[in-house]
């Protein structure tokens, strides 16, 4: 199978989750310069079930704000519209997925822990670098594997024996994937994360956060995807499946403007964050 036939095995897979309306109708509520803080804290308020889950994160160690935060008119005020549609984003699509199962080894409930964990990493290490947004950066972090589920969900027996060669031989998921399905993770979730017509930086973050080969225009976003994925896989928050700890590209560091010295600091974070975002996860 080459490269080219993914779109057609995305496209002719009808069980394929749509992109949840509650992020779509935000999405677009933010793109008009009239919206106002009570049509946001609206639309939000239509899924009782995201809106209780956002002011169960926002009042949870992840944030660490000193005292509660009682309502969604106050959580978005406090967090700003960037941070609720990620959180609004994180919240629907796990409802989403979460409500599917696989076969064939797949470890649904770890591989969910692995996404929540790499986008709390993720969104540090872009803290620490002073990207603009960070939580777009938590939103890529969360859908950086989104390629390995399409294929443990809708690919069931192939994955499979990606998962056994991998776990025979070590090497990183990508390659075995490139070896046995005819192409890889990153690229499913490229062509999913146009197919819900995500931000073309969210994609990026989704499709290159491997950083391999001289993949051009890396922006600091995909550098801190890439960062936090393998800080994550190496202080085991959660597992999607590899068995090795990837190397860290150098040209990370470089385009982040961060050093060696500056994991001591954001190790200490993660690990505290990741507690207080798992409740994402209940």
């Amino acid at each position: 199978m080459k490269p080219d036939h993914i779109e057609k095995i995305v496209d002719s897979i009808d069980r394929l989750p749509t992109l949840p309306v509650i992020y779509t109708r935000l999405s677009d509520l933010l793109a008009q310069s009239d919206s106002t803080v009570k049509t946001i804290v609206d639309v939000i308020s239509e899924d009782p079930t995201i809106a209780a889950k956002i002011l169960k994160i926002v009042n949870s160690a992840f944030y660490g704000f000193p005292k509660k935060i009682g309502n969604l008119q106050r959580a978005v005020v406090i967090l700003g519209l960037n941070e609720i549609k990620s959180m609004v984003l994180a919240t629907s699509i796990l409802k989403t997925f979460t409500q599917l199962d696989s076969d064939y080894g797949f470890d649904m409930k770890s591989f969910w822990e692995h996404s929540v964990g790499c986008a709390v990493s993720a969104k540090i290490v872009a803290e620490a670098a002073y990207v603009k947004n960070p939580g777009d950066v938590f939103t890529g972090g969360l859908l950086h594997d989104i390629g390995k589920l399409i294929h443990a969900l809708y690919l069931p027996q192939e994955f499979s024996r990606v998962i056994t060669d991998v776990e025979h031989t070590g090497i990183p998921m990508i390659e075995s994937e490139q070896k046995i399905l005819g192409f890889t993770h990153t690229h499913t979730g490229r062509i999913l994360g146009e197919k819900w017509q995500f931000p073309e930086e969210t994609v990026n973050m989704v499709a290159q956060h491997h950083m391999e080969g001289d993949s051009p225009n890396l922006s600091k976003e995909v550098a801190a995807v890439h960062l936090g994925n393998t800080l994550c896989i190496a202080f085991g928050l959660g597992s999607a499946g590899e068995k090795v700890v990837p190397t860290i590209n150098q040209k990370a560091w470089e385009i982040l403007g961060l050093q060696l010295s500056d994991l001591e600091s954001i190790s200490g974070r993660i690990h505290n964050s990741f507690r207080g975002a798992s409740v994402i996860l209940e």
